[in-house]
């Protein structure tokens, strides 16, 4: 039986439902492999005691996290993405955009967007902290809480190593893998569906970023999440191009690899966290939201010609 293209004349909705089918097999066999790996290795049970990440600072059990965390990146997004082009096209580079090559002036314009674009991101991230759901669900934000800082301490004790290679290796395993694989899911798949679906390739794009920031499991950053992947999603859909999202969501991870790294070699003396949103910063914010906008429109007019 010939698999390729077999599923091509599915309809929208149903090739949904196996990209999601697709997505959770990966998950389930890739999270399962990195947790036996990990004991392997390292002799870490990643699945038992909670109390683990409490020892940040420990190599073993951050070296233990950067293999589930690749794993797990490789089995949710990539394989799945890659699954899913297969079996819905005959070419599959081609249905997944990365055929089409972006342009240095776009890369460049991006690159520029997303270092102005800090202080707004910070002040989105300012504002969604802030937010808290009715009294009623209360319990359901102290899950929330929670969850989000057990990720938080996952993300430290990644972050955790000052050395050379400890950089080379959270850029892969945070950079590198997430911006290829999540891209290819969620922009190079995913949007396609939801565009067929709701007759609308903006209403995809806004859809797919708010499944694509959701699917974080980090609700307290969910708002520039989302304000990130719609950009990412007009980047895919104005260039053509998978490349262009997959540069600037690993030009947007690796700023924070890197400025973790720095910060923990005492190299900077500032918190980028907080660019842009303290007092006296107020013209900062306003430039970050003007050249911000002004990428965009660049950007849009440079596709619109080519």
């Amino acid at each position: 039986m010939q698999l390729r293209a077999s599923l091509a004349d599915r309809p929208p909705y149903r090739k949904f439902l196996i990209i999601v089918g697709l997505t959770l097999i990966g998950a389930v066999l890739f999270t399962a492999l990195g947790t036996i790996l990990a004991k392997i290795l390292y002799g870490i049970d990643l699945s038992g005691d909670p109390a683990l990440l409490n020892s940040e600072g420990n190599p073993s059990l951050a070296a233990a996290f950067r293999l589930f965390q690749a794993l797990a990146a490789v089995g949710t997004f990539v394989l799945p993405a890659f699954a899913a082009a297969y079996l819905f096209s005959e070419h599959e580079k081609t249905y997944l955009g990365l055929k089409v090559r972006p342009g240095a002036g776009a890369l460049i314009t991006v690159l520029l967007m997303l270092v102005a674009g800090i202080p707004f991101i910070n002040w989105m991230m300012q504002l969604n902290s802030g937010m808290h759901l009715p009294a009623g669900l209360k319990s359901l934000e102290d899950w929330m809480l929670a969850t989000e800082e057990q990720a938080g301490k996952i993300t430290r004790l990644i972050l955790g190593g000052d050395g050379f290679g400890d950089l080379l290796i959270n850029l892969l395993v945070i950079a590198v893998i997430p911006a290829i694989g999540e891209e290819l899911l969620f922009r190079g798949v995913i949007q396609k569906q939801f565009s067929e679906l709701a007759q609308s390739r903006g209403a995809a794009v806004v859809l797919t970023a708010f499944l694509f920031s959701a699917l974080h499991m980090q609700f307290f950053g969910f708002l520039p999440r989302f304000v990130l992947g719609i950009f990412l999603g007009y980047l895919y859909l104005w260039s053509g191009s998978l490349w262009l999202p997959i540069a600037a969501h690993f030009i947007n991870n690796a700023g924070a690899v890197l400025l973790s790294w720095l910060a923990s070699r005492r190299l900077i003396a500032l918190n980028p966290d907080t660019i842009g949103t303290e007092a006296g910063q107020e013209k900062m914010l306003a430039a970050s939201v003007f050249l911000t906008w002004m990428g965009l429109w660049l950007l849009r007019r440079q596709f619109k010609k080519t």
